[in-house]
């Protein structure tokens, strides 16, 4: 089947998430048989490339930008609508240049552009939708405004119109039913790992030497979002380094509440026991999670949590002891006590506890991490995702085809 694969809401360069996500799916795709193109967003241009000397986007009465700044927040809302008017003629372009079995699509706010252009050529369009766009908008990107409810109701009727879509949790399924979609249109997908990249030997000789081959390492990798429990980190942190010596934190990425966190550890006096590897490139992250000996997953405590973390499978593919919040779909993924030790988002002391027992308990450590292994190798490679998105394409395509037929 030949697949047209569109990402419009992240730049690859910019979104580790979005770059995985991409990447090791159309692999898997292309694993299975399929022809598949991806194309980007910030590739496509409506006329050609920009002209010289001029930045793309930049507007010639309003060259520094000064105007546009302040109402950014007030127009994002409609430049998103913008582009998915534009896109539709671009889009039919590509479909026609393409010539699809198929398109795909993830999901963006206001992106109906993919449903029209793909009408319009006669064919079938899936979804791929990792979280539900308005919501995000409206509590993790508060610095923009949108319009009460419109992304919402547009969001909804935008997807029950697709010829099918996946989503990456249980909980973003029962939303999206909630909201008016199929119930037979939509398949839980949760997210994976690499498991030839990420394994128990791809720990860095050099990187536990300079930690200390005797210490107990607790690692975190991370964007250092809010919703992270970074309080809740910088509490662990706190606790364990009082009261065992022996103990170094590793904490990879880089974020908005990084620089606050490493602050905090200066003031304490731990620069020598909380090493911060700021942002690294993907190819080192591998190394830098089979470093450690524990690895921490820390959210806090969200009623509607529909995430499915990357990062929950590759530090189970790296074979080390996890400690996770018992969150959303990780409650389900995670069996307390057998893959890895879930605690209370809502108790601080439950993550102290856990993450103590893991330090004191180092058969604990290497038994929890064998079974991770065995699990994700079973359950949540990529290939078995890949499998589960090429059914739906099929049936999108069957269901599609009966359609018309009628």
């Amino acid at each position: 089947m030949r697949v047209l694969y569109l990402n419009y809401e992240w730049d690859p360069r910019e979104s580790t998430g979005a770059l995985t996500h991409v990447r090791e799916l159309s692999r898997g795709l292309t694993a299975l048989g399929h022809d598949v193109r991806v194309v980007e967003r910030h590739r496509i241009r409506r006329n050609g490339p920009a002209a010289p000397g001029r930045a793309p986007g930049r507007d010639a009465t309003d060259p520094d930008g000064r105007w546009k700044e302040p109402l950014r927040p007030f127009l994002h809302e409609a430049a998103a609508l913008v582009r998915a008017l534009r896109g539709i003629s671009l889009e039919a372009r590509l479909i026609r240049e393409v010539a699809p079995d198929i398109v795909l699509t993830r999901h963006s706010l206001h992106q109906f552009s993919s449903i029209v252009a793909a009408r319009r050529c006669g064919v079938p369009v899936v979804y791929e939708v990792n979280a539900p766009a308005p919501y995000e908008y409206r509590h993790y990107r508060k610095q923009y405004w949108l319009v009460p409810r419109f992304a919402e109701w547009l969001e909804a009727r935008m997807l029950a119109r697709t010829d099918g879509m996946f989503v990456v949790s249980e909980v973003l399924r029962q939303h999206f039913v909630r909201e008016g979609v199929r119930a037979d249109r939509i398949i839980v997908v949760p997210n994976g790992a690499d498991v030839a990249r990420f394994h128990p030997g791809a720990g860095d000789p050099a990187v536990r030497r300079r930690l200390g081959e005797t210490s107990v390492v607790v690692g975190f990798v991370g964007s250092f979002a809010r919703f992270h429990g970074i309080e809740q980190l910088q509490h662990a942190i706190d606790f364990l380094c009082r009261r065992r010596p022996e103990v170094r934190f590793l904490l990879v990425g880089a974020g908005e509440m990084s620089g606050d966190l490493k602050a905090h550890c200066v003031r304490e006096g731990l620069e020598d026991r909380v090493h911060f590897s700021g942002h690294v490139p993907p190819d080192r992250v591998p190394a830098l999670m089979a470093s450690a000996d524990i690895l921490l997953a820390p959210y806090t405590a969200q009623e509607f949590f529909y995430l499915s973390p990357i990062k929950i499978f590759e530090y189970m593919a790296v074979g080390r002891a996890l400690l996770a919040a018992r969150v959303g779909q990780i409650g389900d993924v995670i069996e307390d006590g057998v893959t890895g030790i879930l605690y209370d988002p809502a108790d601080s002391a439950s993550l102290s506890a856990g993450l103590l027992r893991l330090v004191e308990d180092p058969g604990l450590r290497r038994r929890l991490g064998d079974a991770a292994r065995e699990v994700v190798e079973e359950r949540y490679t990529w290939q078995v995702n890949a499998r589960s998105v090429s059914g739906l394409l099929g049936d999108a395509a069957a269901r599609h085809g009966r359609s018309r037929a009628r």
